[in-house]
């Protein structure tokens, strides 16, 4: 194993780069899994992806290395935790878990062999659900009853609500795993907790938006240096050299991973058939959407999509807010949820169960080119209305195509009006 790291902060055109990564091809060909693939540490897989060694080849020259990864524990090498000391003056860090938690990376695209080309991740991406299982059902040590995975979740809960620093939280992390018997599953740093919930497919794409809402960035124009629609530069003019900023980022964060994993848990998944398996029905009582004579109506018009009580119904809604509160500075950023009408009233309009699909940026309201920025998601919607996509369930174990469809939107009248393109 070579011990030699400097090439990983060396330029990418440099001899000891391409020596480098010869060097760390080798030893990923020799930890490879079943399908031969092997983790890769580019700046944009972050060892999260697979690929093949030729491909991760092509990855560290095209992206780079990530620097800090070293020792290789995801490809061979012991993970030396190193002596915990405490220093005097200790800057506590604001820790922004919520966007690690949240961040994504987009797929590669092996047919682009000369720019830094990286496609949006497939909808139909379906993880390897049996790997998802152990993790989760993994003990915390052996004999433990406990899920690491759980306990890990608590753990990264604990450090938002209380702005632990990553240096603290990694303290924690090492005692943890000195006072709890060898075997334990707890990961040794924060790298490798974020590392090990981004499996869990928790994750976001940024798509780069005209100045002017005209169109986003995204599959066709996605290489695109200026607006397909009124010509402006997609970046920020600025004098000199340096990394092009584009005017306006829209965040989008995929609905299907997040409405599959509502079934990876068994209560969840009983949960999502709650308003067809345990709702009381011919009562006379509206205690839940299915309740409503449009839910019936529905089910009465689609009657492919209603013999399937696991297929997903969801309520939209979306407006604009200032995020930095009684500043004197106007803002108005549009996020948009999703609401899982499956669930039981007392859950399906709690907080931790409402899904986040978008976040229009400002500093001023989309206005009428709100479909423009709602383009993504109803690209996701129609693919889950018309195909559906693979998903096991927990509560029973069997895998079923799992479809969706939007029954409602929620919105003030001014948010209406933009949504429907009527005036109110």
């Amino acid at each position: 194993m070579p011990t030699n790291r400097s090439w990983m902060k060396a330029h990418r055109r440099s001899a000891e780069f391409r020596s480098g990564v010869e060097e760390f091809v080798a030893v990923a060909t020799n930890h490879v899994n079943s399908d031969g693939l092997a983790r890769c540490p580019c700046m944009r897989c972050l060892n999260v992806n697979f690929h093949t060694p030729a491909t991760i080849r092509v990855h560290l020259f095209l992206s780079g290395i990530q620097p800090s990864y070293n020792p290789w524990y995801f490809h061979g090498e012991t993970f030396s935790q190193p002596a915990v000391e405490l220093p005097e003056n200790d800057e506590e860090e604001m820790a922004d878990v919520l966007a690690d938690m949240l961040r994504g990376d987009p797929g590669f695209d092996e047919s682009a062999n000369t720019t830094d080309s990286f496609n949006e991740p497939p909808i139909n991406d379906n993880n390897n659900f049996d790997d998802l299982f152990q993790e989760m059902e993994a003990e915390l040590y052996p004999g433990c009853k406990k899920s690491a995975l759980n306990a890990l979740v608590k753990l990264m809960h604990c450090k938002v609500l209380n702005r632990w620093s990553n240096h603290s939280f990694n303290m924690l992390l090492s005692i943890l795993i000195d006072l709890f018997l060898e075997g334990t599953k707890l990961p040794k740093s924060h790298y490798e907790s974020k590392m090990r919930l981004r499996n869990l497919g928790l994750g976001y794409d940024s798509i780069d938006v005209c100045k002017y809402n005209c169109a986003i960035f995204w599959k066709e124009n996605e290489k695109k240096e200026f607006c397909p629609v009124c010509g402006e530069s997609r970046w920020v003019k600025r004098k000199g050299k340096g990394k092009k900023v584009p005017h306006k980022v829209m965040r989008y964060f995929p609905l299907t991973p997040r409405l599959k994993r509502l079934y990876c848990s068994r209560h969840t998944a009983e949960d999502m058939r709650w308003h067809y398996s345990q709702r009381p029905k011919e009562d006379g009582v509206l205690r839940h959407p299915a309740d409503a004579e449009e839910w019936k109506q529905f089910d009465r018009l689609h009657p492919s999509f209603a013999v399937e009580p696991r297929n997903v119904r969801l309520g939209l809604a979306t407006n604009g807010f200032n995020p930095f509160g009684n500043m004197s500075n106007s803002y108005s950023l549009w996020p948009v949820i999703c609401v899982p009408y499956n669930l039981p009233p007392w859950k399906c309009m709690s907080s931790e169960l409402l899904l986040l699909t978008l976040l229009i940026p400002g500093p001023s309201s989309p206005g009428k080119d709100i479909d423009v920025f709602m383009i993504p998601l109803i690209d996701e919607l129609k693919q889950l209305w018309e195909t559906g996509v693979e998903t096991r369930d927990a509560y029973n174990g069997t895998v079923f195509s799992m479809r969706a469809a939007v029954l409602w939107t929620i919105n003030d009248f001014p948010a209406y009006a933009l949504m429907s393109g009527w005036s109110t």
